[in-house]
């Protein structure tokens, strides 16, 4: 999937418009996902000289801070980093399941949920496994 994001220019921003925010998606020792979270922020107070920009959610950015419209193509990226965030916590949680041996105290009820799911997403994964 192609996903273009259209930059703002910050020379027509003011204030009390809504900009989009990225922020990386972390997946290991200094790695990235490929797309980014794209967060909505209403951009509270410029400087005289456009070299510093405030926003309600994050506060102050730097005059090398890219900003984005909150279009189509930001949810998508935004659904894309979010999807592969829940994966990443997922398999994290699993792994810590397994390491402090609480898998077996699943519960009688839970087990034929639990192998259902488990053996979907093990045939997706499938197709990644490289031999």
């Amino acid at each position: 999937m192609h996903i273009e994001l259209k930059k703002i220019d910050k020379d027509t921003l003011k204030v009390g418009d809504w900009v989009g925010v990225a922020r990386v998606v972390s997946c290991g020792w200094c790695s990235t996902f490929r797309h980014q979270l794209i967060t909505p922020a209403k951009v509270t107070r410029i400087t005289p000289k456009r070299t510093k920009f405030f926003t309600d959610k994050f506060g102050e950015h730097d005059k090398k801070e890219i900003f984005y419209e909150l279009d189509g193509d930001a949810g998508n990226e935004n659904y894309l980093a979010k999807s592969f965030k829940c994966l990443s916590d997922g398999i994290y949680k699993m792994e810590e399941l397994k390491r402090t041996d609480r898998l077996r105290e699943i519960s009688d009820e839970d087990l034929p949920e639990v192998a259902e799911h488990m053996k979907a997403i093990t045939e997706i994964l499938e197709k990644y496994r490289k031999e």
